[in-house]
């Protein structure tokens, strides 16, 4: 079927639209407003107009971990290190630059030894741990931002616990006193979890976009959360697609309940969403994404195209460092 065909994920961006560099601000960006058949070009503080009391507002509370690392060979060369996760055998890591089973490089100022896993992995072991590497450690930023520094706006203000791979870029446009602000007006803040891995970069290949595998990450929903979303008198945001794919995994049974674990839920049109969510809160994806399929399911496909096509000739930002949209469930 045609709406599921890669190339309807599919958009012609102007490079110039892909922001390079941070906000001034956290606020500092523009909100696209889609309500209903209405689509306003707004300033992201609107969002203190446009949240009213009784709503309840849900955040991602992860925060980046400093996972590019560079090592040292003993020839002297330099290799490019992204640490995805710590396991039994050592720290699972891709690597940038030729490296053979058994080699020893230099990481800071330790030792450490690679093994070449069969999938084409690196295992990092030596003296080291996490604390080590987040302080001698980069943030990842994403491949299409090419000034490689370590933005302080790329790791957000309202998160509490260390391990993604990758921001939840909604959350980065709200600063905690914009969060206060919000509170004042008697809306409600919650938090979900999940820890974004390697895979929100990776880009649907095949032609039939059902046919996609999303990569395992770890959720979190508490009772408190699903408290919440139970008590809610007013609208039910969630901030960014991860909070979405974190309610829809608890309440895929299509009852909500908390849930520890894992999850490789995909989501695109045709989804039943089961969470109770009415409204998203989230930044402009890249073409040919799970991301945007996601979008595409909770906003409706063709107001979502209007959206973007809107987007670009307004010269709004995608992508991380970009600005943000706001829109309801499509019924």
């Amino acid at each position: 079927m045609q709406k599921y065909s890669i190339g309807n994920y599919d958009y012609c961006l102007p490079k110039e639209l892909i922001r390079q560099e941070p906000p001034s601000s956290r606020e500092d960006s523009r909100l696209m407003h889609i309500e209903g058949n209405n689509i306003s070009d707004r300033n992201f503080p609107d969002i203190l107009s446009i949240l009213a009391k009784g709503d309840l507002l849900i955040l991602n509370r992860t925060r980046v971990r400093k996972a590019l690392i560079y090592g040292k060979k003993m020839t002297g060369g330099i290799l490019k290190i992204t640490v995805l996760e710590r396991n039994d055998e050592g720290f699972v890591s891709l690597i940038a630059g030729k490296v053979r089973d058994n080699d020893i490089i230099t990481v800071g100022d330790r030792k450490v030894r690679v093994n070449v896993r069969e999938d084409g992995k690196r295992i990092l072991t030596g003296d080291i741990d996490w604390d080590y590497l987040e302080n001698v450690g980069h943030l990842p930023l994403p491949p299409y931002i090419k000034n490689r520094r370590d933005f302080s706006y790329y790791q957000n203000e309202i998160g509490d616990e260390i391990g993604s791979i990758a921001a939840p870029t909604a959350s980065l446009h709200f600063s905690n006193d914009l969060l206060n602000k919000i509170k004042a007006k008697g809306v409600r803040v919650s938090f979900a979890l999940l820890t974004v891995g390697y895979g929100t970069f990776k880009s649907i290949e095949d032609g039939d976009i059902r046919r996609h595998v999303v990569d395992e990450e770890d959720i979190h929903v508490s009772e408190d959360l699903v408290n919440d979303i139970e008590n809610a008198k007013g609208k039910i945001v969630g901030v960014g697609t991860t909070v979405v794919r974190s309610l829809e995994t608890a309440s895929y049974s299509g009852v909500l309940r908390p849930y520890n674990g894992m999850t490789r839920i995909y989501i695109y049109p045709g989804f039943k969403f089961n969470s109770g969510l009415t409204h998203l809160i989230t930044n402009f994806h890249i073409p040919k994404s799970s991301l945007l399929a996601l979008v595409y399911a909770f906003g409706g496909e063709e107001r979502i195209k209007r959206a973007y096509t809107r987007a670009i000739e307004n010269k709004y930002y995608f992508f991380s460092l970009g600005d943000a949209m706001m829109m309801d469930k499509e019924n």
